[in-house]
């Protein structure tokens, strides 16, 4: 077997024989093994190879040793070659960041490390940077989550991260990453090929209608479908008790107001500039208006702590963090994918996952409305 140097080898297996010599058809062997039916055909077809946890799985529902069935790889590479998601500024050298792999062939997707948790999932440094600035070479630091594909799912709703959750604690044949980034720097990484997953909400202004057009618009020819993962509100987050009376954009230009605000592709800056336009207002006259977060949870946190007045963002953060919300819009937040990883088994578990009564219990539990959850729009 070689060893894994730049790529990986997918794990030679005899899985079939040994599940047709036990008599078990792949979803009885799945339900032993506590894993998605699709996991057991795409080891045995060698589309990917399995995740120690899986393999081990596998192997005790058929009384077998793990090495009895999988010729496992020897090693994990020091260093490896990665495509940047296009998600945040592009990394220097020496940067930590938050590596994935996409394919079980060995293609890698890098991406920034989270700084909502300090940076502490970042499991490697960039230590060469290619000519085209797309692609880089990256030193691992942690490989554990390295040794399979992650299924990758890229947006700002937090409500994506109660998708990650319940996939993690219930479907245990997969592996999930969630990148928090603006819907329209997933859209683009989807359309590359560089994530599994967009989590979209955009409002197209010509039609009207949210997320399908501008789907259909980055995205093109490419084969996809569209799914509704659920409704929410987005509107001004202000200090407990509205302090200083804000009530609408006028507002935002008085003198004793400060907003912090996201930057350029961000769903959340596209109604922001709207509501000024509407209301004959100017950025030069709204102060923060140059001052911008990332995500919707650090516009929460600024407002929180005291660093701006007023942010846009939504309304489960804002009764996290005990603030005050005052609606703006009503926007339906969809998942895409294309239709060539519909099979991969995190896909299919994600898709499982939004027809749960206890998920959807979830997303009403914390703000969301799910009338339309998994609801395919294309």
């Amino acid at each position: 077997m070689k060893n894994l140097k730049g790529s990986e080898v997918i794990p030679e297996n005899c899985l079939r024989q040994v599940r047709l010599q036990a008599g078990l058809s792949q979803g009885e062997l799945a339900d032993r093994a506590g894993v998605a039916r699709q996991t057991v055909g795409g080891i045995e077809s060698r589309q990917y190879g399995p995740s120690l946890a899986v393999a081990f799985r596998l192997a005790s529902a058929l009384g077998k040793k793990i090495e009895d069935i999988f010729q496992m790889p020897d090693i994990i590479p020091d260093e490896v070659p990665a495509v940047w998601s296009g998600m945040g500024q592009f990394p220097e050298v020496g940067e930590k960041i938050q590596l994935a792999r996409l394919t079980a062939d060995g293609r890698y997707t890098a991406f920034p490390a989270n700084r909502d948790s300090l940076q502490i999932e970042a499991n490697a440094t960039v230590v060469g940077i290619g000519s085209s600035k797309e692609r880089l070479l990256a030193k691992i630091l942690e490989p554990e989550g390295l040794t399979a594909p992650a299924v990758l799912l890229a947006g700002c709703s937090p409500a994506l991260a109660l998708l990650k959750q319940r996939l993690n604690n219930h479907y245990r044949d997969v592996s999930i990453c969630w990148i928090n980034t603006n819907s329209m720097a997933s859209l683009q990484a989807l359309a590359k090929g560089l994530i599994h997953g967009a989590g979209v909400h955009i409002y197209d202004e010509e039609t009207g209608e949210y997320n399908l057009p501008i789907v259909k618009r980055v995205l093109q020819h490419t084969p996809h479908m569209v799914v509704n993962l659920c409704y929410g509100e987005q509107g001004f987050v202000v200090g407990r008790g509205n302090p200083k009376g804000i009530s609408g954009f006028g507002d935002l230009c008085r003198q004793d107001v400060r907003i912090v605000n996201r930057e350029l592709g961000a769903e959340t800056r596209r109604l922001l500039d709207s509501g000024l336009k509407q209301n004959s207002l100017l950025p030069s006259q709204v102060a923060g208006y140059n001052f911008q977060v990332q995500t919707h949870q650090e516009v929460v946190q600024t407002v929180a702590l005291g660093g701006a007045d007023c942010g846009i963002s939504l309304r489960p953060l804002a009764r996290l963090y005990k603030l005050d919300f005052i609606p703006l819009t009503r926007e339906r937040y969809d998942l895409v994918f294309l239709l060539e990883d519909l099979e991969k088994p995190g896909v299919q578990a994600i898709l499982d996952c939004l027809q749960k009564h206890n998920f959807l219990l979830a997303l009403e539990a914390s703000g969301y409305d799910p009338e339309s959850t998994g609801k395919v729009l294309t």
